[in-house]
């Protein structure tokens, strides 16, 4: 008898265990993809403050074209599509005079990707109308560019503002149902 009662006590416990492991598999599985979700979203956000950093970088210290700047960029993005689902804007702001020892932070040039996604607007600055080439036409009076800094500008002075933008597509889908915008900008 005692060798019976042993046998049906494991054929129940291995059930027991089945149903144990039926049930607390979803929630393993749920925090598993959720932690790789929360990792590839923390990855691309730093590359792109690296992007930004290394284009203000690059801005402010060389004589390469924003343009350039912005290409060497978006190939050296990869896991990203900067070309399809990011962009990048470079921006020079100057001290001006504004009248009566006022100094304003003003728009002198703004470049954007050629080759990116057109609906990521600038944080900084809207440029009212965009050349072919990624140029902004910048409108007359300075009064329409002035900008908003976390620091004031002395006259005169300039600081390179690189923005990098991406729209952010999840994995799975679980967590996140739309796409997020990344956003990262660096004053230079």
């Amino acid at each position: 008898m005692c060798k019976k009662d042993r046998l049906v006590k494991r054929f129940y416990s291995a059930g027991q265990s089945l149903l144990e492991l039926s049930m607390i598999l979803p929630i393993l599985l749920l925090l598993c993809f959720g932690a790789a979700e929360l990792s590839h979203a923390i990855l691309f956000n730093n590359m792109l403050i690296n992007m930004s950093r290394e284009g203000a970088n690059l801005a402010s210290r060389t004589t390469q074209s924003p343009q350039f700047i912005i290409d060497a960029l978006n190939h050296t993005s990869a896991p990203l599509q900067m070309e399809v689902q990011g962009m990048i804007f470079i921006s020079r702001v100057t001290g001006t005079d504004a009248g009566s020892g006022l100094i304003l932070p003003v728009i002198d040039e703004q470049y954007r990707a050629v080759y990116g996604n057109g609906a990521l607007l600038s944080r900084l600055w809207q440029c009212p109308h965009w050349e072919t080439n990624g140029n902004c036409t910048l409108p007359v009076p300075n009064a329409t560019r002035v900008v908003a800094l976390p620091f004031s500008l002395k006259l005169g002075y300039q600081v390179y503002v690189v923005e990098t933008l991406y729209d952010y597509n999840p994995l799975t889908h679980l967590f996140l149902t739309t796409s997020a915008q990344l956003y990262s900008v660096t004053y230079f």
